[in-house]
């Protein structure tokens, strides 16, 4: 099995973190706050999203997030990938 290319790997991670992010901004555009709230607690277990969820983000901010997730999900997947080809290089 071939190395994985870093270039495409990391971008596929940061455009993953984007589909993510834009995702979630479309679920918060559509949904009432109150199911946002019962969606939030139910993914993330015993965690009470009720004093935590603004309904009135930016666009700007949005704008903000969307980069920030490209940037750190690309980071990301260039570490797994620099590990993954290192690992794999050595069996």
């Amino acid at each position: 099995m071939n190395t994985l290319d870093a270039k495409k790997f990391t971008l596929a991670s940061g455009l993953t973190g984007v589909i993510v992010y834009f995702s979630c901004f479309i679920l918060m555009a559509v949904l009432p706050r109150e199911t946002l709230i019962k969606l939030g607690n139910l993914l993330f277990h015993g965690l009470d999203f009720s004093q935590d969820i603004r309904m009135d983000i930016p666009f700007t901010e949005t704008l903000t997030g969307l980069f920030a997730s490209f940037i750190v999900w690309g980071i990301i997947g260039f570490i797994f990938v620099t590990l993954y080809n290192k690992v794999k290089s050595t069996n």
